[in-house]
């Protein structure tokens, strides 16, 4: 049994030249400790004796032997080499590339904790999938009263511990010697950081210029990530660039997608689960988090890991590939408000559907054998079940359901990701193959004790009629899936432009009181806060009846909200008209509100990436003048007032203009 001296707490891990350090929290001290690891990666050849050249010139020059290589596939003859990733390419290159690389660029931090089994972001002696990894550490807050996009220098600095709150002025070397000194004298474990990644690169560079030691990292090094564009799920992403600190973690607790979805705790779960630092994980997407875990637990499990891919889908015909080319399943609404519906939500259910039907790349012609895919993403859905249940009485837990839901929601579409390690379309499109027979053998269930479904998408069903209780329990028995229920006194779907109802929009009251909004103007980030809550306070008018035939009732309190909204428009502070939106291009062939935005944000010295946010107002939409939300002079009342008159439409066109039922 360990002892309370060998309880350790790994705070931090990160690359240096020879190896890796980890920085380790043992009796209330700091502890960095470093480990030699030098990089090595395996590879095969069709005919090794026709590469016999190659093969005396690396054994010249580094250490090779013969190696079996263990793949999800099974084993291949090959060989291992004490070499880096230059190594590797060179070998790719001369041998036209047939050979095939395993462990090429495999991060040496993950390297070092499958060997060792230490557990980033986490206690020594605790599991790693366990939700109870007790977080002492020492924490503060950070803000600047600038903006890092417009200005270098920070304003004023506030930073918050506790209960106490100090704030820094004053020119800049006085400003940053005072700031770097508070917070080498508190000695933080972790800082939430506000726009850190952006103001990161300029606090070292004015760092460096003035000779001032930058202890945002208990070492004064910092490792740089990249800032770059990218798509994902059909829309432009950025991921901005930041300094990484060693020894210590800093969250920009205003960019990071993780921190927002899973708080400090779901972080130092996503550490946990991919063997990364916490700065990392807090840094990357659910996608590359849930190919980083796949990638760990191949390590662990003793799998080599291939550099390119060779198996993303196999020879087909195109007869197969028409009958194979399916998404989710949708039975699509009537538009109108519907009485006593029952939402039945499956929990993680394309993942419970990998693990049920043992679906991975290697057992698509044998379902016997346990497949790779089913057997990583287990833990991380039994984590999810306790998570989610826990996190009805304790809050705390909501954090990491959080990561853990956005993990498992993108591990379906990285298995259809050309570029995925552990994926193969073939696997994608027979999970959607599954989760539609599941459907509709769902709805047929439902139908046979007497319950009609009015819609249904992808892992949910709306259910009016019949004994719900009893459908929810055949179904979870059917399918073997968990399920969640949701139930309303009414639910209305909007329609689409054509008149059908919409897939994905609709609002409702349900029986607690509450009111759910699903794909309307209140939801999107683009609609300016005045809209959004107009549209709020017109369906919550609508929720204060528990029946839809009382909608009468209130339409005179409905109206005069609509009413109100829009004749104090041009009293409103500009501040609730901002309109944020995504920018998905560096420059746009048509004159349109978009260009003109880049435009207008390059003329103040701000240069917009495809796939960072621009907030602004629409000063003019005919003339297309709009001003930064720093910089505003003036607002459009006429294209404002039609975007009320749009969030308007969109309730009232199915409170009042279509049929109930």
């Amino acid at each position: 049994m360990m002892t309370l001296k060998e309880r350790r707490f790994i705070l931090d891990i990160c690359r240096t030249k020879d190896g890796v350090d980890t920085w380790e929290i043992q009796e209330n001290q700091i502890i960095c400790t470093h480990h030699r690891l030098s990089p090595e990666f395996f590879f095969s050849l069709p005919d090794p004796h026709q590469y016999y050249q190659l093969l005396d010139g690396l054994e010249s020059a580094y250490e090779v032997t013969p190696e079996t290589i263990r793949t999800i596939y099974g084993t291949e003859e090959g060989f291992r080499v004490q070499a880096g990733r230059d190594v590797a390419l060179k070998i790719e290159e001369q041998t036209q590339y047939q050979a095939r690389l395993f462990n090429v660029d495999i991060r040496p931090e993950q390297m070092l904790c499958a060997r060792t089994e230490m557990i980033p972001g986490g206690w020594t002696d605790v599991d790693r999938f366990s939700p109870d990894h007790d977080l002492d550490l020492a924490i503060v807050e950070i803000s600047c009263s600038e903006n890092p996009h417009r200005e270098s220098h920070p304003g004023r600095i506030t930073i918050t511990e506790g209960t106490r709150t100090q704030g820094l002025d004053g020119p800049e070397r006085t400003l940053l010697e005072d700031f770097f000194t508070v917070i080498q004298d508190r000695d933080p474990d972790l800082i939430l950081f506000s726009d850190y990644d952006t103001w990161s690169g300029i606090l070292d560079t004015k760092a460096k210029e003035l000779g001032l030691f930058n202890s945002l990292s208990r070492t004064g090094r910092f490792h740089t990530v990249s800032a770059r564009s990218y798509y994902s799920y059909g829309r432009m992403e950025h991921r901005l660039g930041a300094k990484i600190p060693e020894g210590r973690i800093i969250i920009d607790s205003r960019q990071s997608f993780m921190h927002r979805e899973g708080s400090i705790q779901g972080i130092f779960l996503a550490a946990r689960l991919s063997g990364l630092s916490p700065n990392l994980a807090s840094r990357l997407t659910p996608g590359t988090l849930i190919s980083t875990y796949e990638v760990y637990e191949a390590l662990k499990r003793g799998y080599a890991v291939p550099f390119r891919k060779s198996d993303a889908e196999a020879c087909r015909d195109i007869t197969s590939m028409r009958l194979d080319y399916r998404g989710g399943y949708m039975l699509q609404p009537r538009p109108g408000v519907y009485a006593d519906v029952t939402q039945i939500d499956f929990t993680s259910f394309y993942p419970s559907i990998i693990v049920k039907e043992n679906l991975s790349p290697e057992t698509l012609g044998n379902k016997e054998t346990p497949g790779f895919l089913p057997l990583v993403l287990k833990p991380i859905l039994t984590l999810r079940h306790e998570t989610k249940a826990r996190k009805k009485t304790d809050p705390s837990y909501a954090g990491m359901d959080g990561v853990l839901k956005w993990m498992l929601v993108t591990c379906f579409g990285y298995t259809g990701y050309k570029n995925a390690r552990f994926g193969r379309i073939e696997v994608h499109e027979e999970i959607t193959r599954t989760a539609t027979r599941l459907l509709k053998e769902c709805i047929t269930l439902t139908q046979l004790h007497q319950g009609e479904v009015l819609h249904a998408i992808i892992d949910c069903l709306f259910i009016q009629g019949g004994p719900i209780e009893t459908i929810k329990q055949k179904i979870e028995e059917h399918t073997g899936i968990l399920t969640e229920c949701e139930q309303y006194d009414w639910v209305a779907f909007l329609h689409q432009a054509d008149g059908s109802g919409s897939f994905t929009s609709y609002f409702g009251r349900l029986k607690t009181g509450d009111v759910k909004i699903k794909g309307l103007s209140s939801n999107r980030r683009n609609v300016p806060p005045y809209v959004a809550q107009m549209q709020k306070e017109l369906i919550e008018e609508l929720a204060t009846c528990t029946d839809f035939s009382q909608f009468h009732e209130v339409k005179e309190n409905f109206e005069d909200i609509y009413s109100d909204y829009t004749s104090n428009l041009k009293n409103v502070d500009m501040q609730e008209l901002i309109i944020t939106r995504r920018i998905g291009r560096e420059q746009y062939k048509k004159r349109c509100i978009a260009q003109a935005v880049l435009d207008r944000y390059r003329a103040c010295g701000v240069d917009l990436k495809p796939g960072m946010d621009a907030a602004y107002l629409v000063r003019d939409e005919k003339k297309l003048l709009v001003d930064p939300s720093w910089e505003m002079q003036g607002f459009d009342t006429h294209y404002y007032k039609r975007l009320l008159e749009k969030a308007y439409d969109e309730v009232a066109g199915v409170a009042y203009g279509n049929a109930l039922y």
